[in-house]
């Protein structure tokens, strides 16, 4: 049997008036409207809740009633629900915590976070940020990221798990972090956009992920192969001895008291496969592989000599272009793009919207002015061509620049 007065409850939970509680009229709902929001399709179905809309009116007291046809009382055009006391009768008739009741609940939840103690450099903060959504929750406005729909359990879950997160001391994976604040290994990684929009929203920008507290998606370290040797207050590291490529952590890299460098240039290296392919070739340049580079790439970056000539040799997609912008940009150093010229295939798949508005923001990059060319191609052709770097092959030189 369909419940039109249920419906109809949703439809005024959804308006203005039952967002905000900011009206000065009665609400009303077209009956026709009602009719198909409720999926009232057969004849059985529109009797049998007409009926019960009825039963409803009659109990209302006046609070709910029918605006009829002028000359057909028995043909419904709207249901009206009373500005005074319509909703307060509607949600207690159906047994439902009423619009007004709930922006109070969440406001008052808000207000009872803010005195929780964070940290010293995140209270004010902190405190600042839920009594704006606790005005913002009296109000009906924006209370991203949470959700009005939310059960207070879930708004709760997400307030506490913040709390420990701004506390969190030190890095750990993500999934050690989350059994330690949720119980529960994959929960965080669950909650992790709604909590990286809360971060930025309390630090106003200057936490934006949570590996900014220190957990991490991935260990944070750097890939690299070459003629480098750290200097350390206990002894030296030497990366000249090693056939492979090796791992060096980001707090290795700022504790090395100084580099020191047997390699005439620096190439960082998009994809691991082809990274594997020339630290094959033992040659004197200190090869870096990284995608969108990680804070250990960048320490890293930063320590090298200035002097070093540095190269980046990635794939041809738009993704790939956009990593070198990345990389200039969060670097600060300049960066010569490496084989990376468009080669056209007719069998590639075609570009994206996503990717073609990628292309439009490379172009209007300054910092990719030279690339312009090669970027105009791609949009031209409006393929992705050959882009993978593995699609050069082996490499055929056994010195710079590795592929004729």
């Amino acid at each position: 049997m369909v419940d039109m007065l249920q419906v109809f409850a949703s439809r005024y939970r959804e308006s203005h008036a039952g967002r905000t509680g900011n009206h000065v009229n009665d609400f009303t709902l077209d009956y026709r409207e009602l009719l198909k929001a409720a999926g009232a399709e057969s004849a059985e179905d529109r009797i049998n809740g007409e009926a019960l809309l009825r039963h409803a009116v009659a109990a209302s007291q006046g609070e709910l009633s029918l605006d009829a046809h002028p000359r057909d009382e028995n043909l419904i055009l709207r249901v009206r629900l009373s500005r005074e006391g319509g909703e307060a009768w509607l949600f207690q008739h159906l047994g439902e915590t009423s619009p007004t009741q709930h922006r109070k609940q969440l406001a008052d939840l808000f207000e009872e976070y803010q005195a929780r103690v964070i940290t010293e450099t995140s209270q004010a903060q902190w405190r600042a940020w839920c009594l704006h959504l606790a005005g913002q929750a009296r109000l009906g406005g924006s209370i991203l990221p949470f959700k009005r729909e939310d059960a207070h359990e879930i708004t709760r879950e997400l307030l506490d798990v913040l709390i420990q997160i701004l506390q969190w001391n030190g890095d750990s994976l993500i999934r050690f972090a989350s059994c330690v604040i949720c119980n529960d290994s994959k929960r965080l990684k669950m909650l992790q956009p709604r909590l990286e929009v809360a971060l930025y929203q309390i630090t106003q920008g200057s936490v934006q992920s949570l590996a900014d507290c220190g957990i991490l998606e991935n260990p944070r370290h750097v890939i690299l192969h070459g003629k480098l040797r750290l200097q350390f207050q206990d002894g030296e590291l030497n990366l000249g001895l090693l056939r492979a490529p090796t791992w060096i952590s980001e707090e290795d890299i700022h504790r090395a008291a100084g580099l020191h460098c047997e390699i005439t240039r620096v190439l960082t290296v998009e994809n691991e496969t082809t990274f594997l392919e020339l630290a094959k070739l033992n040659q004197d340049t200190l090869l870096i592989q990284t995608s969108y580079p990680n804070r250990a790439v960048l320490a890293l970056l930063e320590k090298l000599p200035a002097s070093l000539d540095v190269y980046h040799f990635g794939d041809t997609d738009p993704a790939g272009f956009d990593i070198l912008r990345d990389l200039r940009e969060r670097s600060g150093r300049e960066i010569t793009p490496l084989h990376m010229v468009y080669q056209p295939d007719e069998s590639s798949a075609a570009l994206t919207r996503e990717e073609k508005n990628l292309l439009q923001r490379l172009l209007d990059n300054p910092n990719m002015a030279d690339c312009h060319e090669v970027l105009q191609a791609i949009i031209q052709n409006g393929r992705r061509g050959k882009f993978e770097q593995e699609a050069l092959g082996l490499p055929t030189a056994g010195r710079w620049p590795f592929y004729t």
